[in-house]
């Protein structure tokens, strides 16, 4: 490379570097254990094996403290182009993994925090040994979907949000 090339490269690069972090991408915001709110529920968001979110295109995250309560959000939604992403927690890492790529476990043995037992795992494989120990059913994304429309939103109605609050 030339000297007045690479010169040229030393100039611009760091431009380039500083133009490209400003692109935002859009991650999963972390859920504070104990202190975030259910946007859905409105009960303190506790269980780190159940914590989700939705992810809209500005960053802006909606946090959830149960699959369920996510997903009913999500299905009463109308306005789903402004999301970006969904996300679930890993029952073993509890780490968020995309709710459209987990496997699902609905199993009356693991209660999650809204009583309708639904986990995520980011592999057949955890899901299997987790199975062996509780028992239940292999969901689909498209099965938690269902179920917690049928379930949730068309058994009980709006009934989920006066259900659980925390009295003070």
């Amino acid at each position: 490379m030339k000297l007045k090339n690479w010169l040229l490269f030393l100039l611009v690069a760091p431009a380039l570097a500083f133009f490209l972090s400003c692109e935002r991408t859009v991650q999963p915001v972390p859920i504070k254990y104990g202190q975030d709110e259910c946007e859905h529920c409105r009960m303190k968001i506790t269980d780190p094996r159940y914590g989700s979110e939705i992810l809209l295109k500005t960053g802006k995250a909606y946090k959830f403290d149960s699959i369920e309560c996510m997903v009913a959000y999500y299905l009463k939604n109308k306005d789903k182009k402004d999301i970006h992403s969904l996300w679930v927690s890993d029952f073993i890492s509890k780490q968020f993994i995309p709710a459209q790529k987990s496997v699902y476990l609905h199993s009356k043995n693991l209660p999650s925090p809204m009583g309708l037992n639904i986990t995520a795992f980011k592999s057949m494989q955890d899901l299997e040994k987790v199975k062996q120990k509780y028992g239940g059913k292999v969901l689909s994304w498209g099965e938690v979907q269902d179920l917690v429309k049928r379930e949730w939103i068309e058994k009980k109605g709006n009934m989920m949000h006066h259900h659980h609050h925390n009295h003070m």
